[in-house]
């Protein structure tokens, strides 16, 4: 039987993509818009798949804009569809017919979460880690962390992540820069849910803003998460 420290970790991002098909118009936005942290976290694909690969381990990625379907939410949550980003309205979601909604449910939303479940099913996976990145200026004030790490009720590996962090003397925000105990988000359906370890980690995205600093992100966070593992 394998110890606990040759499991492998499957590394997800739900917002990596900005991809919109062009039969919804870019939902009545601007390029400028769509390039932006509004639709999509910036950074974090690279990041990914760079984490995938130094682990050897599987990712899975979302493959379409946030500001169709946010696959980070409960299917229930009023802003599974956002109508409203960042004080953008999102002119195409608006008044969206129910056969529009069940559409991305079914063609987007289900998929993704079913290719999460099935690599859980199929792998002796030890942890879960979901990646994403966060806008350095909120209200016009900078946000004084590197990095954020959201945990729900089970902070087994958050708190290893964050001491770790603190060790190497980084700014970490614990549940910030934003909370991270959503009932039915990914880390409470896939992790929580089948009592694995895992965590969110919210990387500033002015620290992803080129290739040069993403693989210094990776290879940093291939410490801190490593050392973490051993830890458990």
């Amino acid at each position: 039987m394998s110890s606990k420290k040759n499991k492998k970790i499957l590394f997800i991002a739900d917002h990596a993509s900005n991809y919109i098909p062009s039969s919804l118009k870019n939902l009545g936005l601007k390029n400028s818009q769509l390039n932006s942290h509004i639709a999509y976290d910036l950074g974090v694909k690279e990041l990914c798949i760079n984490l995938s690969n130094l682990f050897n381990s599987k990712y899975i990625i979302g493959e379409y804009s946030r500001l169709i379907i946010d696959l980070n939410r409960d299917i229930s949550d009023p802003t599974l569809i956002p109508e409203i980003v960042d004080r953008k309205i999102i002119k195409k979601n608006l008044s969206l017919s129910n056969y529009d909604k069940r559409k991305r449910i079914s063609e987007i939303y289900n998929k993704y979460h079913l290719k999460i479940k099935t690599a859980i099913s199929n792998n002796d996976l030890m942890a879960l880690i979901s990646l994403h990145s966060f806008n350095p200026i909120f209200k016009k004030k900078k946000r004084n962390i590197h990095f954020g790490i959201l945990s729900n009720q089970d902070r087994r590996l958050s708190d290893y992540i964050i001491t770790e962090m603190k060790r190497r003397k980084l700014k970490v925000g614990d549940n910030e820069p934003y909370e991270g105990n959503l009932i039915g988000d990914t880390m409470y359906k896939h992790g929580l849910k089948n009592n694995l370890y895992h965590t969110l980690i919210e990387v500033r995205n002015d620290l992803l803003s080129s290739s040069t600093k993403i693989h210094r992100v990776s290879a940093l966070l291939k410490q801190i998460i490593n050392n973490s593992i051993n830890r458990i």
